[in-house]
């Protein structure tokens, strides 16, 4: 494998991957969650505002987020935050922001 050809590996799915990486944590007893560093953008956990138009060349890749708004990997993290915190209930469907 080449090195820049691993990002379609594992899809984000426009967020359910990610969703359901956090669910099953706290559906399995999880009282806290780390979520991801700076460095994850590749692994599609990274947490911070995100393009869908990113930059390319020969050498670099990134992957877009979808379509989604740039933030959406920071709303669905607050969501979980409230699910661990018991304010909302636990959902393995990803909620859908309005």
């Amino acid at each position: 494998m080449k090195e820049n050809e691993f990002s379609d590996k594992t899809p984000r799915n426009k967020g359910e991957f990610y969703w359901k990486q956090i669910a099953g944590a706290i559906e399995s007893g999880a009282e806290m969650l780390y979520i991801a560093m700076f460095d994850e953008v590749n692994e599609g956990s990274a947490i911070f505002k995100c393009s869908d138009n990113p930059p390319v060349s020969e050498i670099a890749k990134f992957v877009g987020i979808d379509g989604k708004p740039s933030d959406t990997y920071l709303w669905l993290t607050g969501e979980a935050g409230k699910m661990l915190r018991k304010e909302i209930p636990l959902s393995l469907k990803m909620p859908v922001r309005q």
